[in-house]
């Protein structure tokens, strides 16, 4: 018996590492930087923002980013937003540093444009996220998250991040949403994890409660897209409908998932690669 639990035991991990070779270089220096040493001090409250150093600027309690650079984002508002607006070759890091943040008419926190964005949890803080029943705040597209994103968007680092979306998504991505490290929570009457390209997951305690599908990722027409990839972390998934849905590939080498589907476990259009044990159902 011991000789034959040995043998499923390499036989699991030799998957394991085929599964996951084709998506090697999927998490890139940037997205593994979670440590910082200087940074832009954003600090909200009720009243207005306080902001140390240069690249963002505040009007009543809306915070513009608009150069590239690193950002540390802590305190309190019941009605603030972070809006970013890089060009299409920037990238900014935002180390969220204890900020409980809410919005009345929009998306706490909408990344309009730039070539990469991380949100870095800095090690011991608690992170909330709360969104508008209603979105009337206007733009020149509408967020669908409460975390929105319409480029690449990293999450990484040690802290706590809850996001409880009452309008759509929770978190969502245009491009490629990934995730490598944290305690998120994230509860969204949609989709709980959003990305259009798609969504990876390496490291992290992941609880996702969703009205639809737990982790999504949607686009249908590009080659090498449209797919989900889990190669670590641990992650609980409540969803109405489909635990993982992918419009192409959807491949799990790692971790552990937890899972209670009122649709499918998955739901692809394109292969399913699961390692053995890693995925179960209630």
């Amino acid at each position: 018996m011991k000789k034959l639990a040995a043998v499923l035991l390499a036989l699991c991990l030799m998957v394991s590492s085929a599964l996951a070779a084709s998506y090697d270089g999927v998490f890139t220096n940037f997205d593994q930087r979670d440590n910082w040493t200087e940074a832009v001090i954003i600090t909200f409250n009720e009243e207005g923002v306080l902001i140390n150093g240069s690249g963002a600027s505040a009007e009543g309690t809306t915070v513009r980013i608009t150069a590239p650079g690193t950002y540390m984002l802590s305190g309190e508002c019941s009605n603030g937003q972070v809006v970013v607006e890089l060009s299409k070759e920037d990238k900014a890091q935002l180390v969220l540093g204890g900020l409980k943040l809410s919005c009345l008419d929009s998306a706490p926190l909408y990344v309009v444009s730039a070539d990469k964005v991380s949100l870095t949890l800095a090690p011991g803080s608690i992170n909330v996220f709360t969104d508008a029943a209603v979105y009337t705040r206007e733009f020149e597209k509408a967020p669908n998250a409460c975390i929105c994103s319409r480029d690449d968007l990293t999450i990484n680092g040690s802290g706590a991040l809850t996001v409880s979306a009452l309008n759509n998504n929770g978190i969502g991505c245009k491009n490629d949403l990934k995730i490598l490290g944290g305690e998120i929570s994230v509860s969204a009457p949609k989709n709980a994890l959003k990305g259009n390209d798609s969504v990876a997951v390496r490291d992290g305690v992941i609880t996702l409660t969703a009205g639809k599908d737990g982790i999504k990722s949607d686009n249908a027409e590009d080659s090498g897209k449209g797919y989900v990839y889990i190669c670590g972390g641990s992650l609980q998934i409540i969803a109405g409908d489909d635990a993982i849905q992918a419009q192409q590939d959807v491949t799990v080498s790692g971790g552990s998932v937890a899972v209670d589907a009122g649709g499918k476990t998955i739901n692809s259009k394109g292969t399913q690669e699961i390692a053995v044990g890693v995925i179960t159902k209630k």
